[in-house]
């Protein structure tokens, strides 16, 4: 083989590794990110959830007793 290749290959090996290398660490948090807030959005939204249940049944209460 020409050196000319063997210097083209290795550049472009060595930006594929690069690449792939700052893919790899930009799609884990991206992953993480996707999967956080919908359990975060989740919990959040049973709670508010419970809150709005609990205030009805505290005015139901209130109005029913007196």
């Amino acid at each position: 083989m020409s050196s000319a290749f063997k210097e083209g290959a290795a550049e472009i090996a060595a930006k594929d590794s690069l690449f792939s290398l700052r893919s790899s660490r930009w799609r884990k948090p991206l992953r993480l990110r996707g999967k956080g807030p919908s359990w975060a959005g989740l919990a959040l939204l049973v709670l508010a959830a419970d809150i709005v249940l609990a205030a009805a049944v505290w005015q139901a209460v209130n109005f029913f007793s007196h």
